[in-house]
Parts: structure tokens; sequence; C-alpha cells
């Protein structure tokens, strides 16, 4: 059996990009990503999530759903849509200390950067 390189880390985004455009991460809280004996749970900013994963060499799926309902900003920002691009991501990559998350067509990606154990995002 193959360990699994995602387990028991944590994850910053550092920007993902749509549609061939990078954005930048906005906001007071950064998005995070944790992973833990095959379920995952989420911050985009605002709202929390949880769900479970599945990494078989690059291939990657994941199945999140909300946890809390608050209110996002009225400017609709890209990482708002991070729980639905995790959700529909296909692929992952490690890349020292980056992790790519492919999702939809193109060149959709959410780029991750590690997070050492207890320090701030």
């Amino acid at each position: 059996m193959q360990s699994d390189p995602l387990d028991a880390t944590r994850w910053a985004l550092e920007y993902l990009t749509l549609d061939g455009v990078s954005h930048m991460v906005s906001g007071r809280r950064v998005p995070e990503i944790a992973f833990l004996d095959g379920r995952v749970s989420a911050d985009d900013g605002v709202n929390f999530a949880e769900g479970t994963y599945e990494l078989e060499k690059d291939s990657f799926s994941a199945s999140v759903s909300s946890t809390t309902s608050l209110s996002y900003p009225q400017e609709a920002l890209p990482e708002h849509d991070l729980f639905e691009h995790l959700s529909s991501a296909h692929a992952a990559v490690l890349h020292g200390d980056f992790l790519h998350l492919r999702f939809g067509e193109g060149d959709n990606e959410l780029v991750y950067h590690y997070e050492e154990e207890g320090a701030p995002a």
C-alpha cells in the first residue's frame, strides 16, 4: 500500500487560476485546506467545509460540504467558489512546498503552499 503524501498536512491558498487568469487571494483570512485519514477540511476565508478525499498517484477526488453558512461580501471573489472547485478537482501535483489541484477544463487550478504545524496562514 502506497502512503498518502497529503495525510496530516495543511496548506494555505496562494492563488487560483480560472480560464487562464491567475487570481491572488484577498480577504482577512487566507483560505486553507487540511488532510487527515482520508478526510479534508477546508476554509474559503468566510466559511468552512468538510468531506472526504482520495489520492491515487496524480488522480485526486474530493467531496466537501459546507459546515457554516456565513454571508459572503457583496463583491464576488474567485475564492468564494473554492468548495465547488475542490469538489471538482481531478488531479493533484505536489511540487516542492506547493500543491496544485487541477479542476475543470484547461489550466484551472488551485495552488496551495505547505504550512508548517502551528504556523499561521
